[in-house]
């Protein structure tokens, strides 16, 4: 990946490489780690509470221990390996994957959720109760699991021990969203979905979006009503779709458009670093950050400022030039390319 920095008015730029490697191996690997965590816990903060929301974030620390555990056994590191790397002992480990993983009670569910989805049911409810509707789980992990659910603010328990009874936490507490208007954030990121990753499958969907199956069902089919994605012939259950198309200003369905982007970004990423090698003009595969520093009346303000209205408009004229060439042509599709680009304007003037 190649960065730039702009200075003394916009006119000298350096490039620096920012995926340094050394024996093929990537240097200060943990700094990075580091760097990306807190960036990205602050764009999830910035999600959570934009247009006066708060919406429920205290899932978030398990899904990530979840996916993370699960990419790591992908990368061939073995359990104990994976808990020294998460600073428990393995039998912590042990506890907290069970905590997580599919109940034995409740087939199709974590622990997590089928406790707290039988707390709402059933609320309020002692905790003997629970214990006894799960008691094919282990008593610890059920014992975890609530602790968990009242420490996050998912419930509210009244007395101790053996007299505890919980229930769940007001709808009140989270604000919420329009059913209407979830449902067309539905049907984008499921468009989003099936466009990036198919041909794919209901379940496949599922994994990719986290939705519920009803939500899934409801999105593919608004999506086949409206043309936007199609059936693969000779498999009914399977989905594909040749474009996806969030237009720019639209106040709904944008979440598909910034996960779209934020996935372009890491695809990109990921694959430069798993090529073990540093950038180069003639990489196919890459991307690039300038900085420009500027002043007001600055000569070049107007051009640079620009770049992003110019670059959409170039590009959009592009993909319409390709789709009718490909509308023209039968041959079979081999290639993707994916270009991603931003632009933030910062500025200290006032009403900047």
């Amino acid at each position: 990946m190649v960065s730039g920095t702009a200075k003394r008015a916009a006119l000298a730029s350096t490039n620096n490489d920012a995926c340094v490697r050394e024996n093929g191996k990537p240097m200060n690997a943990h700094l990075l780690i580091n760097a990306v965590v807190q960036q990205t816990t602050v764009f999830v903060a910035q999600l959570a509470t934009s247009g006066g929301l708060r919406a429920p974030v205290a899932q978030l620390a398990n899904q990530v221990f979840v996916d993370l555990a699960n990419e790591l056994r992908n990368q061939g590191l073995r359990k104990n390996v994976i808990a020294d790397m998460f600073g428990m002992t393995l039998r912590t480990y042990h506890r907290k994957t069970s905590e997580l993983a599919q109940s034995r009670s409740v087939e199709g569910r974590t622990v997590w959720e089928a406790v707290l989805e039988f707390i709402r049911q059933q609320q309020p409810v002692p905790g003997a109760r629970i214990a006894t509707r799960f008691a094919a789980d282990e008593r610890d992990v059920i014992t975890g699991v609530l602790n968990d659910l009242v420490e996050s603010g998912f419930c509210y328990r009244a007395g101790r021990g053996a007299h505890a009874v919980y229930r769940i936490a007001d709808d009140k507490d989270f604000a919420g969203v329009e059913q209407g208007e979830r449902a067309v954030a539905n049907s984008y990121l499921v468009w989003q979905a099936v466009f990036r990753n198919g041909p794919i499958g209901l379940s496949g969907v599922q994994e990719v979006t986290r939705l519920p199956e009803a939500a899934c069902r409801a999105a593919l089919d608004t999506l086949l009503d409206d043309a936007r994605i199609q059936r693969v012939p000779g498999a009914a259950d399977r989905y594909s779709s040749d474009r996806l198309d969030v237009p720019v200003g639209l106040g709904r369905g944008w979440e598909a458009a910034v996960f779209d982007h934020f996935q372009a970004v890491v695809t990109a990423i990921c694959a430069k670093l798993s090529q073990g090698e540093g950038s180069s003009q003639a990489d196919l595969t890459g991307g690039a950050t300038f900085t420009f520093d500027l002043w007001q009346g600055h000569p070049m303000e107007r051009e640079l400022v620009g770049t992003l209205s110019r670059l959409r408009d170039e590009l959009e004229a592009a993909r319409t030039r390709l789709d009718e060439i490909n509308a023209r042509n039968e041959r079979e599709i081999d290639s993707r390319l994916v270009v991603y680009f931003g632009q933030h304007f910062k500025s200290d003037r006032d009403g900047g």
